[in-house]
């Protein structure tokens, strides 16, 4: 059977005008032709991106959030905010993972602030209400700068399959208290689905505008 050939490099000069590529070329960490394109929809905010805004999704399960990453992975996205889709699957998997196996420097504030921060926002997060963009992001929850797509994805999967686990056990949020293991699955679902409705399928994209040359 004829092995497929590897795909190019990309030439450094067909990304000057990406000078945020064009440094994760540099690095090594965009290896190929596929990858690129990716990366440069992605950081590309001209055009009809920079005039859509935050989507509004409905995920019901964790099976939902699987299905939107995938989709967003496969025809490519536009972002609202700063994070790609690989940083939000890193960041949503480490913060699943931190609810099981503890959470590593909480802010000294976090116990003065958590009465205040349940009463305002446990009830809505479990209704599945959407809340503001801009949360503080603990600094062990910031995800890696060039985490990829392709491989961010089974990371996320893994995570998943940890906390819907019957045995799993949680340790308390910093922000929120004590949470039942029904009431810490809402809250990640509900956290997956915020951070998901910041990425704009091309698809989309393209529609936006197709309605505005009519």
């Amino acid at each position: 059977m004829r092995q497929r050939a590897p795909e190019p490099r990309v030439a450094l000069c067909g990304i000057q005008r990406h000078p945020v590529t064009c440094r994760a070329f540099a690095n090594g960490a965009i290896h190929t032709l596929d990858h690129y394109l990716r990366c440069k929809m992605s950081f590309n905010r001209k055009g009809a991106s920079d005039r859509l805004s935050r989507r509004q999704l409905n995920l019901q399960s964790f099976d939902d959030v699987l299905v939107e990453a995938k989709s967003l992975s496969r025809v490519g996205y536009h972002r609202v905010a700063k994070w790609s889709l690989g940083q939000i699957c890193d960041h949503v998997a480490r913060f699943m993972d931190e609810s099981i196996d503890g959470f590593q420097n909480p802010p000294a504030m976090a116990p003065l602030m958590r009465p205040f921060l349940r009463m305002m926002y446990l009830g809505k997060i479990l209704r599945n209400e959407r809340l503001p963009a801009k949360f503080p992001t603990l600094k062990e929850l910031q995800p890696d700068e060039w985490a990829d797509d392709s491989k961010a994805l089974p990371q996320l999967e893994k995570a998943i399959a940890r906390i819907q686990a019957p045995n799993a056990e949680f340790v308390p949020s910093p922000a929120l208290g004590k949470l039942t293991p029904e009431e810490w699955r809402k809250v990640h679902l509900w956290h997956c689905q915020h951070h998901l409705e910041f990425l704009i399928p091309a698809a989309r994209d393209a529609q936006a505008n197709k309605r505005e040359g009519e």
